[in-house]
């Protein structure tokens, strides 16, 4: 048995969209169709699976829908399978999920499995990318928007860009501690974000490390170059980024954080955090790039 859960309030299709998907889906032997009605009911459906013994649990959504799915099939042997609808979908790619419907439906049912990594914000997980500075505060930003989609996310950035300051943190691993000032901070399972901007082209989500990617403070004329450089994959070339691999690290601010985990925005009321992985603890569907 395959279980498939909706969000009927994810992703950037219509409702017509929607409609179509679950009639895809309920087309399928052998499936059943579950859709979510409130905030962590794709956890608690996922959990319930594991103790059924469901051997797929299949999140239809954005990465929001597949953290939420994730998280409840962590240290399992049922797998997290996607079918990608959301703005992003950047588990999805990197783990070469196709992104058109009939061929993600089969993918997700006929496909294997492998395991992968989980990380954690102190005990929030997440399995792509996590981080403080503008990043957080762009997906703050694209949270309270009406509509979504990569056109959004641009806009939001662009208007953030003209008015965000670099801040400053304590970053703390493997014994040592330094100060650093940032644009933004990302701590990296996966590649990419997301629409295939690779902030971490080397990452890889099964190797029991996290990618810590720092971009430095730069000048108003460099962002054209940086933004090329995300989508290209050479990042990691430019004189603004600094890159460290760890199994944890500790982060310290002068304020209470505000986070991002898989995209999800999230204001703390601490000033310090710690990433720490749990290797291969996530079983998937899909084959790693």
């Amino acid at each position: 048995m395959i279980w498939f859960v909706l969000n009927p309030k994810s992703g950037t299709t219509t409702p017509a969209r929607k409609n179509k998907i679950i009639q895809s889906i309920n087309k399928q032997a052998n499936c059943q169709l579950i859709l979510t009605e409130y905030p962590g009911h794709a956890t608690e459906i996922a959990t319930r699976a594991v103790q059924q013994g469901i051997e797929k649990v299949v999140a239809v959504g954005g990465d929001g829908t597949v953290n939420e799915v994730a998280r409840g099939l962590i240290g399992s042997e049922t797998a997290l399978g996607i079918i990608p609808i959301g703005s992003g979908n950047g588990l999805a790619r990197h783990l070469n999920i196709p992104l058109k419907l009939d061929k993600a439906i089969s993918f997700a049912i006929q496909q294997g499995t492998t395991r992968i990594d989980s990380c954690f914000v102190n005990d929030i997980p997440f399995f792509c990318t996590a981080g403080v500075g503008f990043d957080a505060f762009v997906a703050n930003e694209f949270a309270q928007q009406d509509s979504r989609g990569l056109k959004t996310y641009a806009k939001m950035s662009l208007k953030s860009f003209r008015t965000y300051k670099p801040e400053s943190y304590r970053i703390a691993h493997q014994g040592h501690e330094y100060a650093k000032m940032a644009f933004s901070i990302t701590f990296a399972n996966a590649t990419q974000y997301g629409n295939n901007a690779m902030i971490s082209p080397k990452s890889q989500i099964d190797d029991g490390l996290i990618d810590l990617v720092v971009l430095k403070p730069f000048p108003f004329g460099a962002a054209p170059i940086i933004g090329v450089r995300l989508f290209r994959g050479t990042l990691p070339n430019s004189r603004y980024i600094d890159m460290e691999v760890s199994e944890e690290y500790s982060l310290k601010s002068e304020k209470p954080l505000l986070i991002h985990f898989d995209g999800e925005p999230l204001q703390l009321d601490t000033n310090e955090i710690k990433i720490s992985v749990k290797p291969k603890s996530l079983k998937v569907v899909g084959g790693l790039i």
